[in-house]
């Protein structure tokens, strides 16, 4: 992996990169650490990733099909008894 130049992040975008990726935090942990929201964290670590001009996703719904549900059978049905 591509070793990545901090240096064009302001210091909260540095600081919220450091620690996503360089001490491996979720990003509940850091939005505690920082006294902010847990969506203002993520947009925070999208427009740094804009800034060191890697791709980032933008608001992409993810389309999930409904879950199967599966029903337990009777073997009478399918063996006649």
């Amino acid at each position: 992996m591509a070793k990545i130049s901090l240096k064009n992040l302001t210091d909260r975008q540095r600081e919220v990169w450091r620690m996503r990726y360089q001490y491996g935090w979720r990003v509940k942990r850091i939005a505690l650490e920082l006294g902010t929201s847990w969506p203002n964290v993520c947009q925070i670590l999208r427009r740094a990733r804009h800034q060191a001009g890697l791709p980032y996703r933008r608001n992409i719904s993810v389309i999930r099909t409904k879950p199967r549900v599966i029903r337990g059978q009777s073997l009478s049905r399918f063996f006649g008894y």
